[in-house]
């Protein structure tokens, strides 16, 4: 993952935080999930796919093989599986209600997004079945021949899953948005189509949102700096339109400061404290303010090779004409190749 990822996956493990972000995305800001009921739930599934089963048989043939010969069995040859891990993972108990909710981040567009969000989904069902068989069997509560041969009761259930794809990237979403995106369908035919079971990704688009008020707590302040990652003049004017970044917490400024690349707000941040709480508007300004001297310096240097050029070619009148015409001199820039930067 990048380093704007990590950031918003580090940021987004608070259950408050966590439970606003389902709340804004899913509930339209109604307090759905309540952060005192969830808990951590992140782990590894390890998928073990046809290519390994392919891989477990000619292992068998090989040690039948050796068996017979009195060689050793199938030696180098390493039975592989696959380990998917959630971004995060919580466990949101209501009640005697179970829920799983999941969170994948996506700083780049992924073509295959809904197969793996629905891998994620199977597999969590998956470990819920293991686990249902082995407490029936170990309770011995499998009175009938069908209940015995899947190990499920009749009035056995799971708990469902619900995951959120978190796309903060800066292109437009052109990947597919549920499984049925990603099939290929015969033209004209629509029977098929409208026979296939399709696999719903709930993804939320930050770049096209432009409404954040259904956010409740800092999250919101992050999460309204998207648009703004690239221009720092359009930045400064929005956090002067809004003073709560004036007061952020540590965690929020220090995930704000990354994700809008303030290097001296990240290496400085102590400096803009005042009572606990971080000024993102000063270290935005303070930036701002660097950027046009460094750039007054590098203008100065480049001018300065420009009238070294001119006087040793002896075009004094050019020299002249330079210091007064902006597009001349532009023109100048480039038919000397002087590097700007």
């Amino acid at each position: 993952m990048g380093r704007i990822n990590d950031v918003m996956l580090d940021y987004l493990k608070d259950n408050a935080r966590f439970a606003d972000l389902f709340n804004g995305c899913c509930f339209q800001g109604q307090k759905v999930v309540e952060a005192s009921d969830l808990t951590e739930g992140s782990e590894i599934y390890v998928e073990r796919g046809e290519g390994v089963r392919r891989r477990e048989k000619q292992d068998l043939l090989l040690q039948k093989r050796d068996d017979k010969s009195g060689l050793s069995a199938s030696a180098g040859i390493q039975k592989k599986s696959v380990k998917r891990e959630r971004d995060i993972k919580k466990i949101l108990k209501s009640g005697m209600t179970l829920r799983i909710l999941g969170v994948e981040n996506q700083e780049h567009v992924d073509y295959t997004m809904p197969w793996r969000v629905m891998g994620y989904d199977y597999h969590e069902y998956g470990e819920q079945v293991k686990e249902r068989r082995r407490k029936n069997k170990d309770a011995g509560v499998l009175p009938t021949d069908a209940q015995y041969l899947c190990g499920l009761r009749k009035e056995d259930r799971l708990a469902p899953c619900y995951t959120i794809c978190l796309y903060h990237g800066e292109d437009h979403w052109d990947g597919p948005r549920n499984l049925k995106d990603m099939m290929q369908f015969e033209e004209g035919n629509s029977h098929w189509k409208e026979l296939f079971s399709d696999y719903r990704m709930n993804l939320v688009c930050l770049n096209e949102m432009e409404d954040f008020s259904c956010f409740h707590s800092p999250l919101r302040e992050l999460l309204e700096l998207i648009p703004y990652r690239r221009d720092k003049k359009a930045l400064i004017g929005f956090l002067e339109s809004h003073p709560a970044y004036q007061t952020l917490d540590e965690e929020t400024a220090e995930a704000a400061g990354e994700l809008v690349g303030l290097k001296n707000f990240i290496e400085g941040k102590e400096k803009y404290e005042e009572r606990g709480t971080y000024n993102m508007c000063t270290a935005v300004r303070e930036l701002i303010e660097d950027s046009k001297s460094e750039g007054r310096k590098e203008g100065e240097a480049s001018f300065s090779s420009l009238t070294l050029k001119l006087i040793n070619a002896g075009r004094i009148a050019d020299l002249e004409r330079a210091a007064k015409d902006g597009s001349f001199r532009e023109r100048l820039y480039r038919e000397l190749e002087i590097h700007r930067e």
